[in-house]
């Protein structure tokens, strides 16, 4: 078959183009079309895609092989230059001459090196932090670092805070300050934790946040605290009072992480807090510190509290620190409790404080014997299906 382009075929597909004139393709136009460019294009394409990863394979063995071979002059350098001590003059000349031996500009290994120190820093205590940074400087990471924050992408610039967080690197809180009020939830929570990891300040700047703290960032605040083997803040009771349900939260965490009571008093302000959230964890505090005088203090609030799940935890509470009065207070709620669950933490409440209550316990019908029987058998027996 001999296919005729027409002689002002291009001059035809550049008008279409250009919107100049109407022109109908005939069916042949169409199978050149595919024949001359459409299917070349696509074949062009997967191609070049083939080849992007096959040349990225190829640089990743090959990097990998690198890495496998100076693995050992890597790590032996790396321990000789932190944990010998020379002047700086020596150390910063070690370092030029091994970073040109070895890294020379490759970005992958030089990021590889980096992470290194980060992991023997985090995996090492009582190292001469300042060392650690200057090693870190005389490698120019901290061009590295300050290229990352510079970027606009949320991950580079959380990714330059866990550089200044791994290495301690506090004289750079500066940097991670401005981000502490982003509109971006991930960055200003990474750099919420960044910069209470590098203060001094006991976490005074928890004082005044004023901003939500999710679950997973009050647990790497309060990691961070452990780390840092640090004292419990002497303004713990203020934050017991701040307006800000995640500080009150994190205040009565670090209190059961001290083994330091809630007073009474505290313990009733605290359980009329509108928050349920600060109102579960006085009851779990409560718990965790076997405080005994607050068990009448937790009858009193069991009717007023307005969640169900906090009241399950409140009777679990009282199964490790209630009394006769627990008993006295809840047998009465056995038969007016609707709630299975709830009805469940009741007996189960119950039994824990004396076992052979259900023993002389007057069933009013059969069905509830048979109910409560039930529980009890589940109770002590945990794994029974």
């Amino acid at each position: 078959m001999t296919l005729n382009l027409p002689d002002n075929f291009f001059k035809v597909v550049t008008s279409i183009i250009e919107k100049k004139i109407n022109y109908v393709f005939e069916p042949h136009h169409i199978f050149i079309f595919l024949i001359f460019i459409f299917i070349p294009l696509i074949i062009f394409f997967v191609l070049t895609i083939i080849g992007s990863l096959v040349y990225k394979r190829y640089q990743d063995d090959k990097f990998v092989k690198n890495i496998n071979e100076i693995e050992e002059q890597i790590n032996s350098f790396l321990i000789n230059i932190i944990f010998t001590e020379t002047d700086n003059t020596t150390l910063k000349k070690t370092v030029k001459e091994f970073d040109k031996k070895y890294i020379n500009n490759d970005e992958r290994l030089k990021k590889y090196v980096f992470e290194k120190i980060i992991h023997i820093k985090e995996n090492i205590n009582d190292m001469y932090e300042h060392r650690i940074i200057l090693i870190y400087k005389y490698f120019k990471f901290d061009k590295l670092t300050d290229t990352l924050i510079r970027k606009s992408g949320w991950q580079d610039k959380s990714e330059a805070f866990y550089h200044y967080q791994s290495l301690d690197y506090k004289i750079k809180k500066g940097h991670i300050k401005r981000y502490l009020n982003s509109k971006n939830p991930q960055l200003k929570s990474n750099a919420i934790i960044a910069y209470i990891s590098l203060s001094d300040e006991k976490f005074s700047y928890l004082d005044n946040f004023e901003y939500p703290i999710s679950k997973a960032d009050e647990l790497k605040i309060l990691n961070i605290i452990y780390k840092k083997k640090a004292i419990m803040p002497k303004n713990i009771e203020q934050w017991l009072d701040n307006k800000n349900v995640s500080i009150v939260a994190i205040a009565i965490k670090l209190m059961i992480r001290y083994k330091h009571k809630l007073t009474n008093e505290q313990t009733i302000k605290l359980l009329q807090n509108e928050d349920k959230k600060v109102r579960k964890e006085t009851i779990i505090a409560s718990s965790e510190l076997f405080n005994f005088e607050a068990s009448n203090i937790l009858l009193e609030h069991y009717p007023k509290e307005t969640s169900h799940k906090n009241r399950i935890i409140l009777l679990n509470t009282l199964s490790k620190i209630g009394n006769e009065n627990a008993i006295k207070a809840l047998q009465q709620k056995i038969k007016t409790e609707s709630n299975i669950e709830i009805k469940f933490a009741l007996i189960h409440c119950i039994y824990n404080i004396k076992k052979t209550f259900f023993d002389t316990y007057k069933y009013v019908t059969k069905t509830e014997e048979e109910t409560i029987q039930k529980m009890l058998l589940h109770i002590k027996n945990p794994y029974l299906n």
